[in-house]
């Protein structure tokens, strides 16, 4: 634990390593009794195992990782899309823990999702919570930014910090795919939620289409979507969607559940045929 050097790495169901040698047990007294000394006082000692002290940490593995500021509503998505009840109330870092939820796609379809504790500035050095539970997302084979449409900082601001810290903590994660969800839209007026989301997709050199309509997202909101498909190769540093939710009034939440089984399954297509 003092160096910090990984040793082991246990991925697989059911996996097995010997990690330390154990020692050898003696011979106590009563082993070299006989007939002629009923009393033996001699004993033979045992020879001592290794000892290492170690820290144990567990890494959830997910098909998508929640990310974003504290009280961005991704408890309240989570609740609203899998079988997972996490705590939810209107104060920062309400998720304590990080909160694992199966999402069911179809009857023969689901993904993993994990809510892990809000994503602040300085993260990456230990501020908040987010640090400490970053790890359980490093695994996680897409991520979903979640960004604030009612916050006072702007979804630019908002956006850039999240892809900072995830930088600043781990390249491997800074450089998973990912998509957006804009959140608590229900709290705007539609005219505001799109002129919102117009200028955001303008500061990220991206446009409005109608690409999620095939998952019937409400077209009366601006969307943005990855126009081949979701085909292979998917983007790789852009989202490869935009969509603004309300988990609370069930605004294209469904859109948002299939548009991530596409995503899910085609990165998951995209490994595999990196493999080959």
């Amino acid at each position: 634990m003092e160096t910090g050097e990984e040793l082991l790495d246990l991925v697989e169901e059911g996996q097995v390593v010997k990690f330390l040698e154990g020692g050898k047990g003696g011979l106590g007294n009563m082993h070299f009794k006989s007939s002629t000394n009923q009393r033996p006082t001699y004993a033979q000692p045992g020879l001592p195992g290794i000892t290492k002290q170690v820290r144990l940490e567990m890494k959830l593995i997910a098909d998508v990782g929640l990310v974003g500021y504290p009280n961005v509503g991704k408890s309240t998505l989570i609740a609203t899309l899998s079988n997972a009840r996490p705590q939810v109330a209107n104060y920062e870092f309400t998720t304590l823990t990080p909160k694992l939820g199966v999402v069911h796609v179809s009857d023969y379809d689901s993904f993993m999702m994990a809510d892990i504790p809000g994503i602040i500035e300085g993260a990456s050095d230990g501020r908040g919570l987010g640090l400490e539970f970053l790890r359980h997302i490093e695994r996680t084979k897409t991520l979903l930014l979640m960004i604030d449409a009612a916050n006072y900082r702007e979804m630019k601001y908002q956006y850039e910090t999240l892809l900072v810290e995830l930088d600043r903590y781990s390249e491997t994660l800074a450089g998973r795919k990912h998509a957006i969800a804009i959140t608590k839209i229900d709290s705007l007026s539609q005219d505001e939620v799109n002129t919102l989301t117009e200028t955001f997709l303008a500061d990220i050199s991206m446009k409005p289409n109608d690409t999620l309509k095939r998952y019937k997202a409400d077209m009366n909101y601006l969307s943005y979507g990855f126009k081949t498909d979701f085909g292979i190769p998917l983007p790789q540093k852009e989202p490869l969607f935009v969509l603004p939710i309300s988990s609370v009034a069930h605004i294209n939440t469904e859109a948002l559940r299939y548009a991530l089984g596409d995503f899910v399954k085609n990165v998951k297509e995209e490994t595999e045929a990196e493999e080959k």
